[in-house]
């Protein structure tokens, strides 16, 4: 099966105890391919446009990507943390025994690699650690370090963004995290192939070629 760093992150979310908000539902529409954004996923969508390829959005003022505006203000900061040398959205896969992982990385320059998100609500290191997806992307791509440059935003309601603050920290390689990225794929190998659910993956990749 091919399977993407998203539904496996997906899927330890679901396998997480004591969690009560993603539902077994959420996670088979994620592995349908199955995905209605919300208005935070616009945001940040919006955002992470204007932060790969700023030039064809710039307006008198600022930034305009969709229903948002972003003022020379709120981009000036976030742009400045981007090495133009680097490539955006890169791509890479590694096979797991008889299945492949497939990671796509915000930005990577060299042997750093770099994630950018978006929040409209507080910054919370402990997400973004505990995510497989770095975990993913570090045995993929073998950094020598993923750094994360979470951006607080507040579009008030009507389109027109505010950058609250930048939270960047960095992660590494450590060595039982191939183990630990091999292990969760079992799992849900497993659980797909319990469920019924291994057909979805193997068409979605028939589909795609």
């Amino acid at each position: 099966m091919r399977i993407s760093t998203t539904t496996l992150e997906s899927f330890r979310l679901w396998s997480q105890p004591d969690q009560d908000w993603m539902t077994e539902e959420s996670l088979i529409d994620t592995i349908r391919g199955k995905f209605v954004p919300t208005p935070a996923v616009l945001l940040g969508s919006a955002f992470g446009q204007v932060l790969e390829t700023p030039e064809p959005f710039k307006v008198d003022g600022g930034y305009r990507c969709g229903d948002y505006t972003f003022d020379d203000a709120t981009m000036a900061e976030p742009l400045a943390l981007i090495d133009r040398r680097g490539v955006f959205e890169a791509k890479a896969m590694r096979r797991y025994g008889d299945d492949d992982v497939v990671a796509k990385a915000d930005h990577l320059y060299g042997a750093h690699l770099s994630e950018f998100k978006t929040t409209t609500g507080y910054f919370d290191y402990d997400k973004y650690e505990a995510s497989c997806q770095w975990r993913f992307m570090v045995d993929i791509f073998e950094p020598v370090k993923v750094t994360y440059h979470i951006f607080r935003l507040n579009d008030h309601g009507n389109g027109v963004v505010e950058l609250r603050g930048i939270d960047s920290f960095d992660l590494y390689p450590y060595p039982a995290l191939h183990q630990d990225c091999a292990e969760l794929l079992s799992r849900f190998v497993s659980y797909v192939t319990l469920r019924g659910l291994d057909g979805l993956l193997r068409q979605r990749q028939a589909d795609a070629a």
